[in-house]
């Protein structure tokens, strides 16, 4: 039988002819989207990347130029006119005696990226109207903004909050003498009328008067006694006692209490804490152990820095005779004595021991304002400030007045305190 060849086409898989062409093509367009998308996230991320660097020299840049005007305020930069010291006044009414704090463009050596000062304000008088009707006012912060250039057009903005002085306390009292002890603080003011103790300010632009002496309630009968030339308790009166104005003393309470004298916590952290007086003397290269150690040493006791120096010395320390004179804020934790000669301007803290001593004869002057508290360095909380010494009986004369300009140089030495950055 012969076999008969179908030559008809086979029409039941007609609807399927060019499937593989169309899968081709879907499957191509998918890899094409696919590669072109590798392509696109590849280029993203290389740009992202180089702006991303350039954002981060801005950033820095905007950084600089916070440390720039930090520089100007700590006195680390020529001051205009030169030997100055660039007041936070002065810093915010005539910016453009600095380079850095001038709104100019500075370009930062060596580098692509420049800063820019755009504001420096007082936050508490932003239109100058206080600073304009009083020539004595200093701002107590200032707020500084920054910007930061970088390549590619980056820029950053940053603002900063520097408070003037990073200790910074109430005078209420020229010498003021805390006791929190049932014994009563020994007190000896001189016998002679030409010891003088004065609460009014010998500084050019004169405050109110204070009280010379701070004392708390308990001791301010013995205080009272002694500046009227009698003994603590009230007997023995000459008629020529040292010369007290005014002569009633001030009772310490809590609100006339710096906080740094209001616990012994508190006056522990002052001086030994972390932020402490004595962290900040080491900082500044002004720490000592022994009192002939801070005089000999090349800013001696400040006397030569017309802004003053801070000077911790651990241990005692003697004033005079005939030593240089000093200036800024002197701390003693052992006994400081007064001998012969001498000046100091601004303000002492005999902390810890707490003894304060006049011998020797020649005359010495302290301007501005002195802290005496005794108190162990380390204990328990519940610790107590004990009964101070204070005698000046040991011949000689001795003028300690009150000072506000003193004062307030004083407080400048510790330097100055950023509260607050942010980028904005």
């Amino acid at each position: 039988m012969k076999a008969t060849a179908n030559t008809q086409p086979d029409t039941s898989r007609k609807g399927e002819r060019g499937a593989a062409l169309v899968m081709t093509i879907l499957l191509s367009t998918l890899l094409l989207a696919a590669g072109g998308t590798l392509i696109l996230t590849s280029a993203l991320t290389g740009t992202n990347a180089i702006d991303s660097t350039a954002e981060i020299q801005a950033y820095y840049a905007a950084e600089a130029g916070v440390s720039q005007t930090l520089h100007v305020l700590r006195g680390n930069v020529e001051s205009n006119p030169s030997g100055t010291w660039a007041t936070f006044r002065d810093v915010v009414s005539s910016p453009n005696l600095w380079t850095a704090t001038a709104g100019n463009l500075v370009v930062i050596p060596g580098t692509t990226t420049a800063f820019r000062v755009t504001s420096i304000i007082d936050p508490d008088d932003p239109d100058g109207s206080v600073r304009a009707a009083n020539d004595s006012y200093q701002p107590a912060r200032l707020r500084i903004q920054v910007t930061g250039s970088g390549p590619k057009n980056a820029e950053k903005h940053m603002e900063v909050v520097v408070r003037r002085f990073a200790f910074d306390f109430p005078v209420n009292s020229t010498i003021t003498l805390p006791n929190q002890s049932d014994d009563p603080l020994t007190i000896d003011l001189g016998s002679s009328n030409v010891t003088s103790y004065s609460g009014t300010d010998g500084a050019g632009h004169p405050l109110p008067t204070i009280p010379a002496f701070g004392v708390t309630s308990d001791d301010y009968s013995a205080t009272n006694n002694v500046a009227d030339g009698c003994e603590p308790d009230g007997t023995g009166c000459v008629g020529n006692g040292p010369n007290v104005d005014p002569d009633d003393p001030l009772v310490l309470d809590d609100t006339s209490t710096p906080d740094f004298l209001k616990s012994v916590t508190n006056a522990r952290l002052l001086l030994d804490g972390p932020n402490g007086l004595r962290e900040m003397a080491i900082n500044q290269g002004r720490y000592f152990t022994t009192g002939a150690e801070a005089i000999n040493s090349s800013g001696g006791l400040g006397g030569s820095n017309p802004n003053g120096v801070l000077t911790f010395v651990d241990g005692d320390l003697t004033l005079g005779p005939g030593n240089p004179t000093g200036q800024g804020m002197l701390v003693v934790t052992g006994t400081l004595t007064l001998d012969g000669n001498f000046n100091y301007d601004g303000v002492i803290l005999v902390l810890g021991e707490g003894t304060v001593l006049r011998s020797g004869g020649g005359h010495g002057n302290i301007y501005g304002a002195m802290f005496v508290a005794k108190f162990e360095r380390t204990g328990a909380e519940t610790d107590l400030f004990q009964a101070p010494t204070f005698d000046i009986s040991g011949g000689g004369t001795a003028n300690i007045q009150y000072n506000s300009v003193e004062i307030e140089k004083a407080k400048s030495s510790s330097g100055h305190q950023v509260v607050g950055v942010r980028e904005f």
